[in-house]
């Protein structure tokens, strides 16, 4: 008797139900009959119903059988809400195992069930598999050790003297205290609003004051735990003075004049010897406690030599109060003029001739280049900024001291100064006459270097930044007037307007400023050689037309006498008790007399 071959089917299907019990999906597997024919190999059908909301990620099976039979394989769940597949070639026999594996993204569960199974031939085989899914921790834990740190305490913080001069160093301590002295020794860093710190560690550090205004000092004191809030703090202000801010209301003199000692020659030093004379003479005024040179030490006819300054310097130490001097043009910015000793440019050869001696030798410093001849004056007459020529040296601020670090080149100006006397504030800066503010292209050349052109904007920018820091001063310290100090006369009509336009932003500048500051402005100058006195910013002035457009009713010029013997100065006397109405003589506190040197 022949046997009909058997046809063994098992259909798996697992159902994940939509009930969770503590967030835990459950799911079964059941089987049922498949009435395909398959002769002694049999097939596994499996069907996997998802409970709604539930999706699957992945799922596989496992079957292992006797004889060592083993078949693996995925179920592809991507394009369809359920999972379904024919698993073929399962041979007959009994202790069959069927493994599934699911990874449900709800619960974000892994789910996994076995069951064991018979393929019998000719017969159908129910099994069921329960899958058992295990959700992912949803929280943790952390093991805590702790440490115990007592933060130091800023006990207090000091500074002596507490008001100051700009320029001046004032010393700082801390005390502070750790009640634990650890984890490390106490260590202290400062700040400062503004100015400088030496060290800026340690307990007893200095500080110099650079900015007029109050400056706020902090120190923190730290044991070695960087903790946010664990370093002890403390902060102390101090105030910077103007030097000379504050002084008493008392009148005093001053002798004002420039353009001197001159020569009509390089050789001519008449006005040399007759220096020490002139000096003798301004000592002698008892009332005379200040003395102000407005720039140019020789004539244009005279050549730029360091011999030449050493000669001027000289008889300057002779002044027993002290001086304040603001350079010239025609012993830095005019030296590379033929007629002072520089050069010109030779359209044939592209190159400068230089003048030279008869021996070959150039005969002003540095060939006349107008930014050494700077260097120059100011290594030689602005020796310590902050201070004054003369004997009785008077402490000023330098430009070079008190400057905005975004404007480095500012630093170099140290013949910018300021400084109040008898609630009167002064202001120097660096104007050379003769150029149109130094425009005229050096040795005569085609056209300006780099060099000069970023001369011009350098220094113009400088003296433009301490004209505003001197008016802000003056309004913040309440003074009763500004004097201000400039080579130029930037209302010279020899060359004409055009000539002055490159003045025009240091016009404007003081011009808004004065207005704003409403108080009197007395204006310095020397350059054109013969005595004037006025109102430029008045439309009635003769001069009014190098820079018109403004009306400022609070503003006197004086253009000082030099150049020509006899000698003389001007004796300015400052009273800041009077306010005389505009005259050829008088302003406000001001009032001056010509003091010419028989």
């Amino acid at each position: 008797m022949k046997r009909a071959l058997g046809k063994t089917n098992v259909l798996a299907a697992a159902a994940f139900t939509a009930a969770m019990a503590l967030g835990v999906p459950a799911c079964s597997l059941i089987t049922a009959e498949d009435p395909r024919p398959q002769g002694d190999v049999g097939t596994v059908g499996v069907a996997l119903q998802l409970a709604p909301g539930v999706t699957v990620n992945s799922a596989s099976y496992s079957i292992s059988g006797p004889g060592g039979f083993t078949k693996t394989g995925t179920i592809d769940v991507s394009h369809s809400s359920t999972i379904s597949a024919t698993i073929p070639g399962l041979p007959a026999g009994n202790g069959f195992t069927i493994t599934l594996n699911a990874n449900a993204t709800t619960g974000n569960a892994a789910c996994v069930g076995s069951a064991m199974f018979n393929v019998t031939a000719g017969g159908t085989t129910n099994v069921t598999v329960h899958l058992t899914c295990q959700e992912a921790p949803r929280t943790g834990g952390i093991s805590v050790t702790g440490t115990v740190n007592v933060c130091p305490v800023v006990d207090g913080v000091s500074a002596n003297p507490s008001d100051v001069t700009v320029g001046s160093t004032i010393a700082l301590s801390v005390t502070a205290h750790d009640s634990d002295a650890g984890p490390a020794a106490l260590s202290y860093s400062w700040t400062a609003s503004s100015g400088t710190l030496a060290p800026a560690t340690g307990a007893s550090p200095t500080f110099t004051c650079k900015n007029p205004g109050p400056a706020t000092i902090t120190v923190t004191a730290s044991d070695g735990d960087a903790t946010a809030g664990c370093p002890g703090t403390a902060s102390v202000q101090v105030h910077c003075s103007l030097p000379g801010a504050g002084g008493p209301a008392t009148a005093f003199t001053a002798a004002v004049y420039g353009d001197a000692p001159y020569g009509t020659t390089p050789t001519d030093n008449s006005q040399t010897l007759a220096t020490p004379a002139f000096v003798a003479s301004v000592n002698a005024d008892p009332n005379v406690s200040l003395v102000i040179h407005v720039g140019d030490i020789h004539s244009g006819k005279q050549f730029c030599t360091q011999a030449y300054n050493q000669t001027v310097f000289d008889l300057w130490t002779a002044y027993q109060d002290p001086l304040v001097y603001t350079p010239g043009d025609n012993e830095w910015s005019d030296c590379h003029k033929v007629a002072q000793g520089g050069g010109a440019y030779n359209a044939m050869t592209g190159m400068i001739d230089f003048v030279r001696d008869s021996m070959g030798n150039l005969v002003d410093y540095a060939a006349g280049d107008p930014i050494a001849n700077l260097a120059l004056v100011r290594s030689m007459f602005f020796p310590t900024p902050g201070l004054s020529l003369g004997t009785n040296k008077r402490q000023v601020l330098s430009q070079a001291q008190s400057f905005d670090p975004a404007h480095a080149s500012d630093g170099a100006f140290v013949e910018n100064v300021m400084w109040e006397q008898s609630h009167v504030l002064f202001v120097a800066v660096n104007v050379p006459g003769g150029s149109n503010n130094d425009a005229d292209v050096w040795y005569g050349a085609p056209t300006a270097t780099a060099a000069q052109t970023q001369e011009i904007a350098d220094r113009t920018g400088a003296d433009l930044r301490w004209l505003d820091t001197a008016f802000a001063q003056a309004t913040v310290d309440g003074v009763v007037a500004v004097v201000i100090l400039a080579q130029a006369d930037m209302w010279d009509p020899e060359k004409g307007a055009a000539h002055q336009a490159g003045y025009e932003p240091i016009v404007q500048s003081i011009a808004t400023h004065t207005t704003a500051f409403g108080k009197p402005v007395l204006m310095f100058n020397g350059d054109s050689h013969v005595y004037q006195t006025g109102n430029v910013f008045n439309p009635a002035d003769p001069n009014y037309a190098m820079h018109p457009g403004y009306n400022v009713t609070n503003f006197h010029r004086v253009v000082v006498h030099g150049s020509t013997l006899p000698l003389e100065w001007l004796r300015l006397t400052i009273d800041p008790a009077v306010n005389a109405p505009e005259s050829p003589t008088a302003f406000g506190p001001f009032s001056w007399e010509r003091m010419i040197q028989p």
